[in-house]
């Protein structure tokens, strides 16, 4: 399987969606874009930039997690593309795999420093030219990433309640 990085994380022009690019680091330089939601997003943009928040968020705990455990996570594979959704698991050091959604995966390989692979099969079908990917960035300068890390350290359980229909 290919290594990838993460090369940007951003807006996809076309949809609006936000997306991580993740880019073949040998070979044809192929991106794979995958949508993340919002949340996720805004996690591995921070993670890009080394920002880290007064509370540890999700990803942040399952790493914390893993290492009380005495386990690494060694690898993040993307390992197929079914109905548009992209599927990863994650490779801990004593052999063991978890499922995970791709969003997640990236994250904490970004979080621990993990390689992150991509199957060929995957590249083959979802990769494209890197010159013909568009993407509107969270950059540091934007001030969403702050805003966000700023609502993070003073949310309450309320601040998640669904809106009434």
């Amino acid at each position: 399987m290919p290594q990838v990085r993460v090369k940007a994380v951003g807006t996809d022009a076309a949809t609006t969606s936000r997306v991580v690019l993740l880019e073949e680091t040998s070979g044809a330089g192929r991106i794979v874009v995958v949508a993340v939601g919002e949340a996720e997003a805004l996690a591995a943009a921070a993670a890009l930039e080394g920002v880290q928040s007064a509370r540890p968020g999700t990803h942040r705990l399952i790493g914390a997690v893993l290492l009380a455990a005495g386990r690494r996570l060694v690898r993040v594979r993307v390992h197929t593309l079914r109905d548009a959704v992209f599927h990863a698991e994650l490779d801990l050091d004593d052999g063991t795999r978890v499922d995970s959604r791709t969003s997640d995966a990236v994250v904490l390989a970004l979080l621990l420093g993990a390689d992150i692979v991509v199957a060929d099969a995957v590249l083959t079908v979802a990769g494209v030219d890197p010159s013909t990917v568009v993407v509107e960035g969270l950059g540091t300068g934007s001030g969403e990433l702050e805003a966000f890390r700023r609502f993070l350290d003073t949310a309450t359980p309320d601040d998640f309640d669904e809106p009434p229909r």
